[in-house]
């Protein structure tokens, strides 16, 4: 173990094997840090944080933070890190709303400067987030999900797995797994069959899953056909996400750029105004 002189370290911390803490950084009573992370210098780790092995925390990054939340109650939740992130220059993440409530990132991910993750958001593995962008309270983004620079993420919403957003995209509904997301204008241009075919999918799943695709955009069937289409002719391999993952939905999804056939071909689930009211009441 390692700390520099200058830096702040709370002796109610508990610090693995090889941790190195660099000069200004602050490490506050009640943090849990695992073996072979780094600290770099400015950073703070607040009360409530507990971080695995093999974690970078560089400059500026402030990890426990207490939620954005105007209904913030005087006891909050935690943050649970895994293993083998990176967490780059300014990074913010904040705590879960309520105490037994988390704010979850898995493994393997890479936050780039300056991104933010919101109160009770679980990041899954292999995530990618570029510079400057941010999820709100409460979203949950699925494993190998890239989001490119300066995306804005509204509470609440999903972000499926494999799926990838442009730059600067305003993403207020759910964002379907394997999903290409144009930047400008914010809708679907796709399936991401690049990060596919790299991560080792062979073409047949491919094949299968352009079909649901296919099924969900093109075939002009209404919702309820839709999701009777992905549960019974799609049930193997990547494809059968797809169902899962749509029958969960509450906010709408995220439209194909091209206009689709006929209005009952399109996936905007709209909820009871009973329910709008209650997601309106959960995000304060």
């Amino acid at each position: 173990m390692s700390i520099h002189p200058l830096a702040l370290v709370s002796p109610e911390s508990k610090l693995g094997t090889g941790v190195t803490v660099a000069a200004f950084a602050t490490i506050e009573a009640g943090v849990t840090i695992g073996d072979y992370c780094s600290v770099g210098s400015g950073s703070v780790i607040k009360t409530g944080v507990t971080i695995g092995d093999h974690n970078e925390i560089c400059e500026h990054a402030v990890i426990g933070g207490q939620p954005q939340h105007t209904a913030r109650p005087e006891t909050v939740g935690k943050i649970v890190i895994g293993n083998h992130n990176v967490f780059r220059e300014g990074v913010s993440i904040h705590r879960a709303l309520k105490p037994d409530g988390q704010t979850a990132v898995g493994d393997n991910n890479y936050l780039m400067a300056g991104a933010h993750l919101g109160h009770d958001t679980h990041l899954g593995n292999k995530c990618i987030f570029a510079n400057n962008s941010l999820a709100g309270g409460h979203v949950i983004i699925e494993d190998h999900a890239f989001v490119s620079g300066a995306v804005a993420i509204h509470q609440f919403c999903r972000v499926g797995q494999f799926s990838m957003i442009g730059g600067h995209a305003r993403v207020v509904q759910d964002v379907p797994p394997f999903m290409l997301i144009d930047g400008q204008s914010g809708s679907i241009v796709g399936l991401n069959t690049i990060g596919l075919r790299r991560a080792g999918y062979p073409a047949d799943q491919l094949t299968e899953l352009k079909a649901a695709y296919r099924a969900i955009y093109r075939r002009g069937l209404p919702w309820t056909e839709v999701l009777e289409t992905l549960k019974t002719e799609f049930t193997t391999g990547l494809a059968s996400h797809l169902h899962t993952f749509l029958a969960q939905g509450r906010r709408g999804f995220v439209q194909e750029r091209r206009s689709p056939p006929s209005s009952a071909a399109t996936l905007r689930l709209r909820i009871a105004d009973e329910e709008k009211r209650s997601i309106r009441a959960k995000a304060g």
